[in-house]
């Protein structure tokens, strides 16, 4: 299990995932609540910021804070949707002042 980042060194990745051609729709659909219910957990360590999801592009894009892309790698893998997806991710610049707030109060 990937430990939760340590918010004064984290940085944020932000995450596009593109479903992969061979989805089988069913699984899928199958795993929707387990897949809500693991980005609650992930949210409440504060691993997972934003999510959103682009049906019509077949996409999401999820922030994810870590340390380095390897533990984005490790929170990815802890999601159910997540052998579905291609996955690209890109680290973002360092938080502005309100951000890192935030994050400090978390």
């Amino acid at each position: 299990m990937p430990t939760t980042p340590n918010h004064a060194t984290a940085q944020t990745f932000m995450v596009l995932g593109t479903l992969r051609d061979d989805t089988n729709f069913t699984e899928f659909a199958a795993l929707r609540d387990d897949e809500q219910k693991q980005l609650k957990v992930l949210r409440s360590d504060g691993r997972i910021g934003a999510h959103y999801v682009s049906p019509a592009r077949r996409a999401t894009f999820i922030e994810v804070i870590a340390t380095d892309e390897k533990q984005v790698a490790e929170t990815l893998a802890t999601l159910p949707f997540a052998r579905f997806f291609h996955v690209d991710v890109y680290p973002t610049t360092p938080p502005d002042a309100a951000e890192a707030a935030h994050r400090a109060r978390s």
